[in-house]
């Protein structure tokens, strides 16, 4: 019976442990969860995306127009900056863009362009993620968007 009763004891008390311990686990995910979700200051996604010749130049290249959505309204008139990234198909990273002085968002919502040219002139397809940062590409503070796109003539 005193055997018995340790048994129920240590699983009486390994339960409990468990239990504290998918607690603890569960609020720091929720936790991390919340502060990312605090970083994104703005949303954004893709109005268009295309990949094919470029007007300027004999080079393919990747052009995109990005919509975005202010959360944050402390942006409206501050500097701020994105990156598209453009990675080939077996995931190198091929080329970044960003403004060289940023850009100011003036509305609460609107569109903003990304264009770069592309030197492999092989690629018949290529992987595209763009987010917006802060005005030195530091922090992100928008949600990246990524897409796949493949050349048109």
């Amino acid at each position: 019976m005193l055997t018995t009763l340790k048994n129920h004891k240590s699983i009486v008390m390994l339960s409990a442990a468990l239990f504290t311990i998918t607690v603890l686990f569960s609020g720091i995910y929720t936790f991390n969860g919340i502060n990312a979700q605090s970083l994104e200051k703005l949303t954004i996604n893709f109005n268009t995306l295309t990949f094919g010749p470029s007007t300027s130049n004999p080079l393919n290249q990747v052009y995109s127009l990005v919509d975005y959505q202010i959360k944050d309204l402390s942006l409206l008139g501050t500097t701020i900056n994105g990156e598209m990234k453009v990675y080939a198909p077996n995931g190198t990273l091929i080329k970044t863009s960003a403004y060289s002085n940023g850009f100011t968002p003036t509305d609460e919502s609107g569109t903003v362009q990304f264009r770069t040219a592309i030197p492999d002139q092989s690629l018949t397809n290529v992987l595209v993620n763009v987010t917006f940062t802060d005005l030195n590409r530091t922090q992100p503070i928008s949600n990246t968007i990524s897409s796949g796109v493949a050349v048109t003539p």
